[in-house]
């Protein structure tokens, strides 16, 4: 049965003025849908699909437009639905049934919200009209960030010439971007604190505590940043960027490009976590676990044999969280320590699902290894991680990255600390092994074909390999020498590393690929700036992904690129700036990531279906099985 009423207010969790209001113009009876762009289609599967519904509908505005996003929120069960327009038209599937609120958006364009209650097998038809938006400089999004009003400019006017914009250029930009100073302002003293920092000038005084301290020490090894270098920043960053002047970000000379043909087949599906409900007598939600965020933040995901979505939860306290996309419900499982501190999440062949701690409150404590067993709901493994306190810092800084080899033993890298750490699974030892580069910071991590461990070194811009046989390393440095490279590496099905490259200024972002048997990194720009590649992984077709978020400047982004063609496809997320630092594939194309971000209702799981008829089940199944590679894990072959 449909029914349909109009919106008295939006919800508590949906945008405030970005999402605004939708009228339905026309509700047409029977059922019509488009696999392309008028292009009849035979009626929704009966197979995969039971039990769901589809929404077909017509968008009209007064100007034209391309891709319009269309939401469509299921309010009982915190689901959001978005799919894109192709010549006005668009169509979504698998919709649990529901109570819906549905909003139409473009740029500089939204939509009144519409109401309707949805049954299983019911396919409404709508009609929608778009107007002149309130604030036509937002991008489109599900959920309104916090306002922040920047002064946009162009990049000379925010970096006019002087020795220190080099600077800048080649050293702050290479990891910060060139956003960073301009929306910052500080008077000196906060510059200097700030350089301080960087350089680690405190570090002979106490033990390292961030893990950006002294990534600028003299002399620095990836850096070119003297004494005349630093001089010079400091005084453009005083001249340019004091405390006086006006918040700015860098007016972006390209968008992002968008191919309404290809969006027009793909959707979104974003099931959120509900957030926590705030103590009695306290005006504000509780804290996370380093008592930054304010409420229930996603980080990293990872998908089981059964089809079930897993993350860690940051907030407070500390969560694995499973959810069962074929109905939409999740639970949770709080840490052994709930403020142990979460950041990766891996599950090995056998089901167990891996939780490395970071560190939380306090940081000088035992880090450990936490292994969840989904079949008794219990902590089966709590393994201390550095035993023989080899990290020879009690502010060990945690572990941002993990992996499994074919044999089953568990690798993460000590991010702080130049090191990865090894778990034999059959004998129970740990291992600690340090990386040649002083002061590496390893973020990422991934297994190839042979059971080599790869990671990013993101304060250099290498990417390193340990040879798990000889434990021997090797550090590649791309053409693009330094660089951001966050966390990094993928293994394709032909064994190819692949990475992406943050833009720094005028130099765009990259994305690049080390063919193994060549020894050979090529690189292909991103047609964009600023963007940020966060990662890259490959599908089941060896097409590369990669998430992206530069906000404020452009919306976050899937990319997809196709090494046959060499050609990219953008695929703007539900919300405009909720980042994404991993993402995983399933066996059927589908791609799965978090939407990480601190506001309160928008964060949990969320999954891209590049082509919405090939959808064989709403349950998400790894590629190859977990953890779930772009190849059949087999030692030794090639």
């Amino acid at each position: 049965m449909l029914m349909l009423r109009s919106s008295p207010r939006p919800s508590d969790y949906r945008s405030r003025d970005a999402v605004v209001t939708l009228a339905v113009t026309a509700l047409v009876a029977g059922f019509l849908t488009w696999g392309s762009v008028g292009a009849a289609q035979s009626p929704e599967r009966t197979g995969p699909l039971a039990g769901t519904a589809s929404l077909t509908g017509t968008v009209e505005a007064p100007r034209p437009f391309t891709a319009a996003r269309v939401y469509a929120r299921n309010t009982d069960r915190r689901i959001l639905y978005m799919v894109y327009t192709a010549a006005g038209r668009f169509r979504a599937v698998g919709l649990l049934p529901g109570s819906y609120e549905v909003s139409v958006q473009a740029p500089g364009l939204v939509s009144d919200v519409q109401q309707l209650a949805v049954g299983a097998g019911d396919r409404p038809h709508i009609t929608v009209s778009l107007r002149d938006a309130d604030r036509p400089d937002r991008f489109p999004s599900a959920v309104d960030a916090p306002a922040r009003d920047l002064t946009l400019q162009g990049y000379d006017e925010i970096y006019p010439p002087g020795p220190g914009r080099r600077v800048l250029e080649e050293v702050c930009m290479v990891c910060h971007g060139e956003n960073f100073a301009p929306r910052r302002p500080r008077d000196a003293a906060g510059w200097q604190a700030a350089l301080d920092l960087m350089m680690g000038r405190s570090l002979f005084e106490r033990e390292r505590v961030g893990s950006t301290e002294g990534i600028l020490a003299p002399p620095a090894s990836h850096f070119r940043f003297g004494f005349q270098d630093r001089k010079d920043l400091l005084e453009y960053l005083i001249a340019h960027f004091g405390a006086d002047s006006t918040p700015r970000a860098v007016r972006p000379d390209t968008d992002v490009p968008l191919d309404e043909a290809a969006l027009g087949k793909a959707q979104f599906i974003e099931y959120y976590l509900p957030p926590d409900p705030v103590p009695e007598g306290t005006a504000a939600e509780p804290q996370g676990e380093l008592g930054r965020s304010r409420t229930r933040i996603a980080y990293t995901m990872q998908l089981d044999a059964e089809g079930n979505a897993w993350l860690v939860d940051r907030g407070n306290p500390n969560r694995l969280v499973r959810l069962d996309p074929r109905t939409g419900e999740q639970k949770d499982y709080v840490l052994p320590d709930p403020r142990a501190g979460v950041h990766e999440i891996v599950i090995d062949r056998e089901g167990i699902v891996w939780v490395p701690e970071i560190g939380g409150t306090p940081r000088t404590r035992e880090y450990r290894l936490l292994g969840f067993n989904p079949a008794t709901e219990r902590w089966q493994h709590q393994i201390v991680a550095d035993p023989d306190d080899e990290i020879r810092n009690p502010n060990k800084v945690g572990m941002h990255g993990s992996t499994v080899d074919s044999a089953g033993n568990l690798y993460t890298n000590w991010f702080g600390h130049g090191a990865i750490g090894r778990w034999d699974r059959a004998t129970g030892k740990i291992s600690i092994f340090r990386i040649p580069t002083a002061g590496a910071i390893p973020y990422g991590m991934a297994i190839d074909k042979n059971d080599n461990v790869w990671s990013s070194l993101w304060n250099g811009g290498k990417i390193a390999k340990f040879d798990t046989t000889t434990r021997q390393w090797t550090e590649f440095s791309p053409p693009t020498y330094p660089a951001n490279i966050r966390r990094g590496v993928g293994v394709d099905s032909r064994n190819n590393v692949w990475f992406g490259i943050y833009a720094a200024g005028r130099r765009p972002a990259r994305l690049a690929k080390l063919d193994q048997s060549t020894g050979r990194i090529t690189e292909w720009d991103i047609p964009y700036r600023p963007a940020s590649p966060y990662e890259a992984t490959a599908d089941f077709e060896d097409n590369i992904w990669f998430p992206d978020a530069s906000p404020p400047t452009q919306p976050a982004v899937i990319g997809r690129f196709n090494p046959r063609d060499e050609t990219f496809t953008f695929y703007p997320k539900p919300q405009a700036v909720a980042d994404s630092p991993k993402l995983q594939h399933t066996a059927d194309g589908a791609v799965w990531y978090t939407a990480r971000t601190s506001i309160p209702g928008a964060t949990g799981f969320g999954v891209l279906y590049p082509d919405k008829d090939k959808i064989t089940t709403l349950g998400g199944y790894p590629l190859n099985g977990p953890p779930g590679y772009a190849f059949t894990a087999a030692p030794g072959t090639e």
